[in-house]
């Protein structure tokens, strides 16, 4: 009876897990293909910002964004992270700052290399201290 109990138990992980998995695939992040007209800007600490107008067949931002930035980091567990923007370094283990993206104004919800590109978006790279 307890191995019957045990089976049933992975097996409702198992199933979660998979529904879970389905969901992402169905509601995560969709890219588009085609040319889209975006903008890129990156804000610095000093307050200087830097704006291009960008046309891209990118479906993604990360490869958008290395048109014409760019951008130092590595893949992780949550997507790519991003340590340096045009050569300026964002260490939180130093000084609480890190490279903080934004869509249109709001916080993004998603990692370079999962944030969509949308035509007509903005896109702002933003050095920021927590």
């Amino acid at each position: 009876m307890k191995n019957k109990k045990t089976w049933l138990a992975v097996g409702a992980v198992i199933l979660a897990a998979a529904l879970m998995v389905g969901a992402w695939f169905a509601f995560g992040p969709q890219a588009t293909a085609g040319e889209k007209d975006i903008v890129i800007s990156v804000k610095y600490a000093d307050g200087k910002t830097e704006r291009f107008e960008v046309s891209t067949d990118a479906e993604f931002l990360k490869e958008a964004a290395e048109e014409v930035l760019t951008l130092e980091g590595e893949p992780g567990p949550y997507g790519f992270t991003l340590y340096k923007v045009n050569g300026v370094e964002a260490d939180f283990s130093k000084d609480s700052s890190y490279w903080a993206v934004y869509v249109d104004g709001e916080y993004g919800q998603y990692g370079l290399d999962a944030q969509p590109v949308t035509d007509g978006s903005e896109y702002t790279f933003a050095y920021e201290r927590y």
